[in-house]
């Protein structure tokens, strides 16, 4: 299948072959690789609300906490300011 640029105005367009099944006023990021193709990836509108994620309704906070304080090696929380740091304590 081959589609072919055209002039419309002040923009280049190409056509999209119904056989694709793309909904009007669908939008898409637009990019052009190294090597000149076009690549359209749909735009996702829907904003990720996290209060209604029900995947983390029975995440373990406290877990996860101590499992970064231990891949550090130390609690950030604990330690003094050495600098000019500002200090809220």
């Amino acid at each position: 299948m081959f589609v072919k640029a055209r002039h419309q105005g002040n923009s280049i367009v190409l056509t999209i072959p119904k056989s694709i099944n793309v909904k009007a006023n669908t939008e898409y990021s637009v990019m052009q690789g190294e090597d000149g193709s076009i690549i359209y990836k749909p735009v996702n509108k829907q904003k990720y609300d996290i209060w209604s994620d029900h995947s983390l309704d029975n995440l373990d906070y406290e877990q996860i906490q101590k499992q970064e304080y231990q891949d550090l090696g130390y609690n950030p929380r604990e330690l003094k300011p050495v600098g000019k740091e500002k200090f809220n304590g």
